[in-house]
């Protein structure tokens, strides 16, 4: 038996394998040219976190505090979202500047399993096997979602377990068997709880179909097996919680919890433009963030949906049901209420309808329902099944051509809206050549194999409409680069004092992508210390303590190592300033900062930041951990300043006087540097290599006491005559306090990579120990082998009371939530194999009496 069905999956697996490769090779993507999708998440997240992942699977040495995450974070958040794949296993075999490879490797192979899994839902639901199948398993391996969101590689594991999620819940409802549909919940929150959350949503959708379908309703059995249903459920996500507590801990402190109640209005998301995604190259890589669902499912499976209602083949209770199971998910698509909770009660940030896949994968099944009912011999039916497919769209198309135009004669600015035509009549013409082979099917089963090629056409089309739109990076520079800069960090680190951070600046890694990368995950990519970070898991209170000392955040979800101060870059530890220039490498010691931790005055305790005032922020927080009043960052004098007109903005010329001697710098909230344009003395002044589009201090230059100097600034913005938007550091006066916390620093012992923070110290007057680490609960801290008590300080810092001496400090850290997540998880499976047993014996049992 088994040896009969392996040929079945077989196929499954390498036709879809032959087609994606198909449309690899056509962009010349690894491992069949040089190229490399390093575009969107792929390239600014995924791949230094794969890297790291790679890192930390090779060494055995698996740890879940990362320094390079920021300041440092949890990494147990950024584990589960983006890298429970089985899947990345494979990193192993890859050197880390092979990742990229690696990702393209793993997108085929996750895209070939979809066809395994979908054509065992499909043998299990029709008990057939075929050639037949695989013109389904296609469809749903290369669906809209998937065209448009390969590159999101963490999202592929929930199309493969979807289809053993359906076949699990049929098995609950015809024989009473709980294990498939048990372990496919589990295993789909495990690998990607966000979109196992939508997959739990949709088991509940299609238990009541499949109940509707087999009258369970109707049987005296239904209580028992709705009870046994919700059972396997509850215990299949508790079963989870060693994933979902810890994380749901960590998401907490991110800007994910913020609630907004303009996505809970019940409006509409999308209108008639929208059917364009039902045809070729509904939508491309250039509108990712705004589309509508991404619902193509080949024009062959779209004739055949709609022949399914159209037919008289088809009973009117069949039509019904799954008319209510497609109404429900295309209403959580079309409301936003519904579709804020199925996004897990937040409004995705781009990428809309992430739950689009599901709907397709009902389409495809209904598709499948009309095809094993013989809809094709109805001429009648496929007529006009397929005429109404032209119709939509046709609507799609013409409403995208008027809607902006309708817009643009009531006076609003015309929507930009690109569309390209010829992909109109490409769908145009592939329902009428779908349409023509479901006709002549009836007459000759030897044009199934020509439905299949066109079939493969058309995901092969689709797919390119993402990828021809898409930049693409290069492979062999991303290796040399790579290793350029690996080295040289090799070294700087080595160079380094543990606990301490470093910049990169400007990076060669650049050259490998093909748009701008602003290197936010170099850090991780590079396994240094740093201070800038791109992820959805971002601590929203390290973001604002960061930006209201004046770093630059786009977003919820990044903050910059740009806008840093000789006085904040020394607070938080940075000592190297690494940058590439001329294809060269230079390394330099900027800050001579402390370590990681140091001993700072009593005030600290009682320092509170303001928000927009980053300059007062570091001038006070200077003064609070020194202990006095000393002014450190001086206003300068503005002695005129006079304002000129300028092509639709305006003209800034202050003349200023200089009130200390040390490095000069500029902060106005919020500023678009991007716009604007800043002189010094004749000279501009480059605000960034990154595009700075908010509040960022900036660096204007080094100048001695009471010198003279011209500002001009080029901009949209109303500026007053405000001397607190230039500052001088009083270098003389902070070069003594940093020697003296320098004198005073932890001397770290560990590497940083063992969740764990060890050193010695030797403290003359009782004193609080700074540290420059984001307060977190998952710290524990001792001294001299005693517990002490954390304090959060300077927004979100730690520190602790240190008496006269030398102590051995030492920082551990354990995910909050981790153990309980365990304890919760290993009793849930007890308790789900002790039901299973117990329903086993129960089925025995009444087997015997009859």
């Amino acid at each position: 038996m088994i040896k009969r069905r392996l040929p079945y999956y077989f196929g499954a697996f390498f036709i879809n394998l032959i087609i994606i490769s198909i449309i690899f090779a056509a962009s010349q993507l690894v491992p069949f040219g040089s190229n490399n999708f390093l575009s969107s998440d792929l390239g600014t997240q995924y791949l230094a976190f794969l890297t790291e992942l790679r890192r930390q699977l090779v060494s055995g040495n698996v740890h879940l505090y990362l320094f390079s995450q920021s300041l440092g974070d949890n990494f147990f958040p950024v584990i589960s979202y983006y890298l429970l794949s089985p899947f990345n296993l494979l990193l192993v075999l890859f050197s880390p500047k092979g990742i990229p490879a690696a990702a393209n490797i793993i997108i085929m192979l996750k895209i070939s399993t979809m066809g395994v899994s979908m054509a065992y839902f499909l043998t299990s639901y029709f008990k057939k096997r075929g050639m037949a199948n695989y013109l389904f398993t296609i469809a749903y391996s290369f669906c809209g979602f998937v065209a448009s969101y390969f590159y999101d590689l963490m999202w592929l594991d929930a199309l493969i377990m979807l289809p053993l999620v359906a076949v699990g819940v049929m098995l609950v409802i015809k024989q009473q068997k709980y294990i498939l549909y048990y372990c496919s919940i589990l295993l789909a929150i495990i690998f990607n709880y966000y979109l196992g959350y939508m997959l739990c949503i949709f088991s509940v959708c299609f238990f009541v179909y499949i109940a509707l379908e087999e009258k369970l309703f109707q049987r005296k059995i239904k209580w028992h097996i709705i009870r046994n249903y919700l059972m396997t459920s509850i215990l299949a996500g508790l079963s989870s919680a060693v994933v979902l507590i810890p994380t749901l801990v960590g998401m907490l402190k991110t800007a994910k919890t913020s609630f907004n109640l303009f996505n809970y209005l019940p409006s509409a998301r999308f209108g008639l433009e929208a059917l364009t995604e039902l045809g070729i190259g509904g939508n491309t890589f250039q509108q990712r963030l705004e589309h509508g669902p991404s619902v193509f499912m080949t024009t062959l499976i779209l004739i055949l949906l709609l022949s399914y209602f159209f037919s008289s083949k088809i009973s009117n209770q069949d039509k019904a049901h799954s008319l209510i199971l497609l109404g429900v998910l295309l209403v959580s698509m079309f409301v936003t209420t519904f579709n804020t909770v199925w996004h897990m009660f937040q409004n995705p940030a781009g990428f809309p309808f992430r739950n689009s896949f599901i709907f397709s994968f009902v389409c495809i099944f209904i598709a499948y329902k009309a095809f094993d009912k013989g809809v094709f011999q109805e001429s009648d039916t496929i007529i006009k099944s397929t005429c109404v497919a032209g119709i939509l769209i046709c609507l799609g198309y013409s409403t995208e051509w008027l809607l902006p135009r309708i817009i643009e004669k009531l006076g609003f600015d015309r929507p930009d809206n690109p569309y390209d035509g010829r992909y109109f009549w490409l769908s145009i013409a592939c329902i009428v050549i779908s349409g023509t082979l479901l006709l002549l099917l009836n007459r000759n089963q030897k044009f199934l194999s020509l439905m299949l090629i066109m079939v493969a056409f058309e995901v092969i089309a689709n797919f390119n409409a993402v990828m021809g739109t898409a930049g693409l990076g290069n492979q062999l520079v991303y290796r040399s680069e790579f290793a350029k800069e690996n080295n040289i960090l090799k070294d700087v680190k080595n160079q380094s004092h543990k606990g301490q951070r470093i910049i990169v600046s400007k990076s060669g890694l650049n050259k490998a992508f093909p748009e701008k990368y602003n290197n936010y995950n170099d850090p991780i990519l590079f396994n240094i210390n740093g201070l800038s970070l791109y992820s959805s898991t971002l601590d929203q209170n390290t973001l604002e303590m960061m930006h209201n000392l004046g770093y630059f955040s786009l977003n919820v979800r990044r903050i910059s190592y740009y806008g840093g101060t000789n006085l904040t870059n020394a607070l938080l530890g940075v000592y190297y300033r690494v940058r590439q220039w001329d294809n060269h490498y230079h390394v330099e010691e900027n800050y001579n900062a402390p370590s990681m931790g140091f001993l700072v005055d009593p005030d600290v305790y009682n320092f509170k930041m303001y928000q927009k005032r980053a300059f007062s922020n570091q001038d006070r927080l200077w003064q609070a951990l020194n202990g006095n009043s000393q002014e450190y960052l001086k206003n300068v004098i503005i002695n005129s300043m006079q304002q000129t007109e300028f092509n639709n903005k305006t003209l800034y010329t202050y003349q200023l006087s200089t009130r200390a001697s040390g490095p000069l710098y500029f902060y106005v909230s919020p500023m678009n540097y991007v716009k604007a344009r800043i002189y010094v003395n004749g000279k501009r002044i480059k605000t960034a290599d990154k595009n700075v589009y908010s509040a960022a201090s900036i660096r204007l230059g080094h100048f001695k006491n009471k010198q003279k100097i011209q500002v001009k600034i080029l901009t949209d913005k109303a500026l007053d005559v405000d001397p607190d938007y230039f500052q001088s550091l009083d270098q003389t006066s902070f070069l003594k306090t940093l020697q003296k916390f320098r004198q005073n620093s932890l001397q770290i012992s560990s590497d940083l990579n063992h969740d764990t923070v060890r050193g010695t110290i030797s403290v003359k007057n009782k004193s609080p120990m700074l540290f420059s680490i984001p307060y977190d609960d998952g710290w524990q801290a001792s001294v001299d082998g005693k517990k002490v008590k954390i304090h959060k300080v300077v927004e979100n810092l730690m520190a602790i009371n240190l008496k006269p001496g030398k102590h051995q400090v030492v920082l551990n850290y354990q995910v909050p939530g981790l153990k309980l997540g365990w304890i919760v998880s290993g009793i849930s499976v007890i308790l789900f194999i002790s039901f299973s047993l117990l329903e086993k014996s129960k089925y025995w049992k009444n087997k015997s009496k009859e």
